[in-house]
């Protein structure tokens, strides 16, 4: 039986400090949870991540975007310095529209979601990644935002097996995928969500007094991380990570 082995191949997302903290990028091949706040920036850092693959690694990338049409998905990056609209004409990048399945009724389920008595396939997210994946072969998946699911199932019996079912389906893809959520709690005695104990992987955005930005990496299951708080800027290069100084 041969060893198994060792040595775990890494992702750079681009964002040097980010980078820093991974001990070298995203472990590859596994899902991790970007969560943060209202305007922490997460949907920047996921965007940077596909961004430079496709530009610097060859890396065809997928944008599953469920809170934003593709057309304000791609003006704003672009504005940021993306282009994604070139990205998508060579063939290295595609935007998958999943808003859709934010509009289904309360009762709706993320598998096959009835609606009327009939199943909708066109909204169900599954299909849409696995139907994306298959499509393109995408090296990078990013899932943008998982909230709304999040916020149907506030039961967490409920919304465990949706998560996991939405989890395994991204490692089936054998692609690095980050998916974002809703920092629902903060401080010391905050309740931990499902998402982070099915994700490979914890990433963390905060605003803190002052307007003074924290990211800090909970986990990363199989890779040495640095998981001290460390502070962050947004600015017209996007996002700069100080992997090297303290939050006061």
């Amino acid at each position: 039986m041969s060893q198994p082995d060792k040595k775990i191949e890494k992702l750079e997302t681009g964002i040097s400090g980010l980078d820093s903290m991974l001990d070298g990028g995203f472990n590859e091949g596994r899902v991790v949870l970007v969560l943060g706040e209202p305007g922490s920036g997460k949907t920047i850092l996921c965007s940077e991540y596909l961004y430079y693959g496709a530009t610097q690694k060859n890396e065809k990338s997928i944008f599953i975007g469920m809170n934003e049409p593709k057309s304000r998905f791609m003006q704003e990056t672009f504005l940021l310095g993306m282009d994604f609209y070139k990205l998508e004409q060579v063939g290295s990048f595609a935007y998958v529209d999943a808003t859709e399945v934010r509009r289904i009724p309360e009762q709706a389920k993320v598998g096959r979601i009835p609606v009327g008595g009939r199943e909708l396939g066109l909204v169900n997210l599954m299909d849409m990644i696995q139907e994306g994946i298959e499509k393109y072969s995408p090296k990078r998946v990013v899932v943008d935002s998982i909230s709304d699911l999040v916020f149907r199932y506030p039961k967490l019996e409920e919304r465990r097996p949706v998560v996991l079912d939405l989890v395994e389906t991204l490692q089936s893809t054998k692609a690095t995928c980050l998916m974002t959520s809703e920092l629902l709690s903060t401080g010391e005695g905050r309740l931990l969500q499902p998402e982070e104990y099915l994700a490979e992987g914890v990433v963390i955005m905060r605003t803190l007094q002052k307007g003074v930005r924290s990211i800090q990496i909970l986990k990363m299951r199989g890779s040495k991380v640095d998981t001290h708080a460390r502070p962050y800027v947004i600015n017209e290069n996007g996002l700069q990570v100080y992997a090297t100084e303290e939050i006061y």
